[in-house]
């Protein structure tokens, strides 16, 4: 798979994906700086929401649409330091999904398994796999999940790579 690492697949059962209760997360902060924005269905259980997902320096920020928040849906946020394994499911794009679902990207924590359906599923998953990549080449001692795909190369990050090689 060229200059990419992609971590093996284990055994390991997924945490589960109930949502825990709590108060909304924080807002994002004005100096906050968004490395990608988009719409996005986060769908733990049998409500899914809507709304705009941020990735940022520091977290992942679910932040539902004004309807939803009138249904009880709540900002949710995922700690970049706290996630253990990013899953593109089905793991190919090239596999049909079962049951004629979207297909998801799910993130995992220690606690739960957020579930989410981004239009752009294989950008976000660049993405991180990229923002981790960039984390863990510049503090050395810093974890990296396990990120779980097949049949896709991360062309970015092998040109990152390439370049820190060079």
């Amino acid at each position: 798979m060229g200059g990419v690492t992609v971590a093996p697949m284990d055994d390991t059962p997924a945490p589960p994906a109930k949502l825990p209760r709590g108060k909304h997360a924080p807002k994002r902060r004005p100096d906050e700086r968004v490395l990608k924005q988009t719409g996005t269905d986060l769908n733990n259980g049998w409500l899914g929401r809507h709304g705009q997902l941020y990735l940022t320096d520091d977290r992942v920020l679910f932040v539902p649409t004004p309807l939803d928040t009138l249904m009880g849906a709540r900002r949710r946020e995922i700690p970049l330091d706290d996630i253990r394994a990013v899953e593109r499911w089905p793991l190919s794009p090239g596999e049909l999904p079962r049951g004629a679902r979207r297909p998801r990207l799910f993130v995992d924590t220690v606690d739960v398994r957020y579930i989410f359906l981004p239009s752009d599923l294989d950008g976000w998953f660049d993405i991180l796999q990229l923002v981790f990549y960039k984390r863990s080449r510049d503090n050395p001692g810093a974890g990296r999940p396990e990120f779980r795909r097949t049949g896709v190369e991360n062309g970015l990050l092998e040109t990152v790579q390439t370049l820190d090689a060079g």
